[in-house]
């Protein structure tokens, strides 16, 4: 995995944008430039500060909640142990009156400072962790719920899942995907919820096989290509044959080898795409070329049970390139770790701060 400059844009979405900067405004290591730039951020578009005041106001109401869940677990830790698992209260005994500093040194003044310092961070960083655990149970989890109901077929995050269909078709849902099928004796129709699907489509000119995407949709015959949603966004890749792919009134061709992006409600250029990249998902990896890593951890993400979340906007920003192995996606945290000289803090729930 390489590395390169920070963009200057962040890909992310303005509302993650909002919830990167109210988490790294929490601690206590944030420099007088951050806060500059977070203000330059606020002031640029009055889309941000509606976004920063939404994620405060949100994160202020389940704080209370957040605060009780920590108080829980803190009564629930278990006693501290040393490496080898000896309860370290009785390796520690009262101190020696004849030799008290032989067992219980006295801290300086600026140790105490230092400890009290790390304690507000650590109990800081334990509420932002079970905010973020209470936000991600509403944002997240529900509305893919909500989709699996609705669906004909699903797959859960990590998993992948191949159907033939009366027509001959056959499909592959990739990991978090969704879609409800609809045939008639005019149409094949697809309609995809979320997530990505690759469609091998048996030829029959009188039932087009149209894969509806919300506000776009692609319509073939006979061809192989795969189509993936996020949000209102899609991407039709093809692999053989010939893709119509249509929003509104506006159309265009995508012949094999090319792909195409639907966007802020506008069908892109189309443009020459790497099959082997774009389909790698198929034979188990996912390849990232220089893309910012608020875009890779957003992918990565699709094949967790959990969330990977770059604190800092900054390193959302960080441009990295990549291929990971679908069946241990956990290891690119450790990759990332290394790469980009990050830490983390591990959450309970699948929830992992990289900073």
């Amino acid at each position: 995995m390489s590395q390169q400059q920070p963009s200057p844009t962040s890909s992310t979405s303005v509302s993650d944008q909002a919830s990167a900067w109210f988490v790294r405004l929490q601690a206590d290591d944030v420099s007088h430039a951050e806060r500059s730039h977070f203000q330059a951020w606020y002031r640029a578009d009055p889309q941000n500060a509606n976004a920063y005041e939404s994620t405060r106001k949100l994160w202020s109401v389940l704080q209370l909640p957040a605060e009780r869940v920590q108080e829980r677990l803190k009564t629930e830790t278990p006693a501290s142990t040393d490496p080898k698992g000896n309860d370290l209260a009785k390796l520690n005994p009262e101190p020696n009156p004849l030799f008290p500093h032989r067992l219980k040194p006295a801290l300086t003044h600026q140790a105490k400072c230092s400890a009290s310092r790390r304690g507000r961070f650590t109990r800081r960083i334990a509420t932002l962790a079970c905010l973020s655990l209470l936000w991600l149970s509403i944002t997240w989890y529900l509305p893919a719920q909500l989709q699996n109901w609705q669906s004909d077929y699903h797959t859960a995050p990590g998993q992948q899942l191949k159907v033939s269909l009366a027509d001959g078709s056959r499909l592959t849902l990739n990991t978090d995907t969704a879609l409800v099928i609809s045939f008639t004796p005019q149409q094949r129709r697809i309609e995809l919820l979320r997530g990505e699907a690759y469609f091998e489509v048996a030829s029959n000119k009188a039932r087009p096989f149209i894969v509806d995407g919300g506000r776009a949709d692609a319509r073939a015959v006979g061809t192989a290509f795969s189509v993936a949603k996020r949000a209102d966004d899609l991407r039709v890749s093809v692999n053989e044959g010939t893709v119509e792919v249509s929003a509104d009134s506006a159309s265009t061709l995508v012949n094999a080898g090319r792909q195409v992006d639907y966007r802020d409600g506008q069908i892109q250029a189309v443009h020459k795409v790497d099959s082997d990249d774009a389909f790698a998902w198929r034979r188990g990896q996912v390849v990232f070329a220089r893309q910012p890593l608020a875009e890779v951890l957003a992918e990565v993400n699709r094949y967790r049970n959990g969330r990977i979340v770059a604190v800092k906007p900054v390193l959302a920003e960080r441009i990295v390139s990549g291929v990971f192995n679908i069946g241990d996606a956990d290891a690119v945290v450790d990759a990332l770790k290394a790469t980009l000289h990050a830490q983390t803090v591990n959450v309970p729930g699948g929830l992992v701060l990289l900073y």
